[in-house]
């Protein structure tokens, strides 16, 4: 992954993630992520029982960056699913509850699950330079 994108994601926390039905409509909700750069994935902290998991694995869309000061968004698209390995899942805590502490107190409830996003489609653009940077 380039190294803006990794840079920009980095600093950012706060993503809306849709994702796709079957029939056609979609879930849309403000998300706090988190990152790995290798693979490059995302992954999102949430409950089994929120509308998000219903249809999982599914397709999925996802946008970071929505400052009007900073002018810069990054527009993925891809599928989603949840982590069913519990041996991957303190990896994912580590990168997770690292950028997000206060996260960390629903770890121990039933109900947290974590998703991992792969995007298929990425696009980068900086509106502040002329012309805007697209990546």
């Amino acid at each position: 992954m380039n190294q803006k994108i990794l840079d920009f994601i980095a600093k950012e926390r706060v993503c809306v993630l849709s994702i796709c039905r079957p029939e056609g409509t979609c879930d849309a909700a403000a998300m706090h992520f988190s990152h790995s750069s290798d693979p490059f994935v995302i992954y999102i902290q949430t409950e089994n029982t929120s509308r998000k998991c219903r249809n999982l694995p599914a397709s999925a869309s996802i946008v970071i960056g929505f400052n009007e000061e900073n002018m810069t968004t990054l527009q993925l698209e891809g599928q989603i699913k949840i982590i069913s390995d519990p041996s991957q899942l303190p990896a994912i805590h580590q990168i997770h509850y690292t950028k997000h502490p206060h996260a960390e107190q629903y770890k121990s409830d039933p109900a947290t699950i974590f998703m991992v996003f792969t995007p298929s489609w990425v696009r980068y653009t900086d509106y502040k330079t002329h012309p805007p940077t697209i990546l």
